[in-house]
């Protein structure tokens, strides 16, 4: 049997309506409580689509030919629709749909054991910086997080970045620092607390990005390293879209698997 996307639903208690999703199952797939998942948050005006979609992430033929070629084992992937919530709590309640809905709904209906050596969690962009804060917040969830061009300004955003447009970070219809600050990474870290294994983070930009990403993967370098979380960076060639993420991921997925 080759490898499918489907198109599906889920409906969130929190939510009280159904979030679509799509999900990337392997040639011959079979519930198998050993499959590794990914999990793929998408950017500011994305959705479920983006990550499958031929001209952006284009995960489909990544995955079918790293797995064709035993380059990284039988792998689902599935995104969910986040919507332009930056996958916060917030008017709408997108960490709590993610964490205490999504992950275990996808988990027992595909069969994949919930398992932190399993779970590989990405994003780009404003998925990045969901995919950020996750990774901080729940780490005993995930074993590793690619964070391709990630928006995770500190202390504030540009001027140019979605993240001042929309509601979320908004305080009577303005864009607010402390609401942005409130939600930072950089509040993630509890030194009263021993964590025993955070993930292991892959970061990458691209070394045109309009958006000033270099400088927030060069923050978050020292913030890993001050925190004792392992982290690999990568910078290559081009801007904040596609085919440097398309490009970034392939690389990290095959050092997740060598790792």
């Amino acid at each position: 049997m080759a490898s499918k996307i489907l198109e599906r639903s889920l409906f969130s208690n929190h939510l009280k309506d159904s979030i679509n999703y799509s999900i990337y199952l392997p040639e011959k797939f079979q519930n198998n409580k050993n499959n590794y998942i990914l999990y793929l948050l998408h950017g500011h005006g994305g959705s479920n689509d983006d990550w499958f979609n031929k001209k952006e992430g284009n995960i489909k033929h990544i995955l079918d030919s790293l797995i064709r070629t035993k380059t990284i084992k039988p792998t689902i992937a599935v995104s969910l629709n986040a919507k332009n919530s930056w996958y916060v709590n917030s008017t709408t309640p997108m960490e709590l749909i993610y964490i205490n809905e999504f992950i275990p709904y996808i988990e027992s209906e595909y069969g994949v054991s919930a398992n932190w050596g399993t779970r590989i969690l990405a994003g780009n962009s404003a998925g990045g910086f969901g995919a950020l804060n996750f990774g901080l917040k729940y780490p005993n969830l995930f074993k590793s997080v690619v964070l391709l061009s990630p928006a995770a300004y500190f202390p504030s955003p540009p001027e140019i970045s979605s993240s001042r447009k929309i509601d979320v970070f908004k305080f009577k219809g303005v864009f607010n620092d402390s609401i942005w600050k409130s939600y930072s990474y950089r509040n993630l870290i509890d030194s009263s607390k021993f964590v025993e294994d955070y993930p292991k983070f892959y970061t990458s930009t691209g070394d045109d990005d309009a958006y000033g990403i270099f400088n927030v993967i060069t923050k978050l370098r020292s913030f890993f390293t001050k925190n004792n979380i392992q982290n690999e960076t990568l910078v290559i060639n081009g801007g904040h879209d596609w085919k440097v993420w398309r490009a970034c991921f392939t690389n990290d997925l095959i050092r997740i698997y060598n790792d």
